[in-house]
């Protein structure tokens, strides 16, 4: 089954001489089995962390929808397997994920 880890973490962004770094020791981690929304909610994380196994759909937000419209559209991002990527997240959003 292809999965999706998702981490959540704050920054560590109190000066901008430098460029945030996100702060390993209070990251939370998840594995969903896509389909699904994740149970791990924002609450003061700032980023948020996605590696799939597979080519996916993942929405990110209050009420996250990973499906695409029968016209093909929809709030879903096209994210390819085995590449790390980051968004920006805000308190009470959540992750969800569809295969491609």
């Amino acid at each position: 089954m292809a999965t999706l880890i998702v981490t959540l973490s704050r920054l560590k962004a109190a000066t901008f001489s430098t460029a945030p770094v996100a702060q390993g020791s209070a990251c939370r981690t998840e594995t969903i089995t896509m389909p699904a929304s994740g149970a791990l909610t924002a609450n003061g994380e700032e980023i948020v962390e996605i590696l799939a196994d597979a080519d996916c759909w993942v929405a990110i937000g209050a009420d996250p929808d990973s499906s695409l419209a029968t016209d093909g559209t929809g709030t879903a991002r096209k994210i390819m397997a085995d590449i790390p990527y980051t968004f920006g997240i805000q308190d009470g959003e959540k992750v969800a994920v569809e295969a491609a």
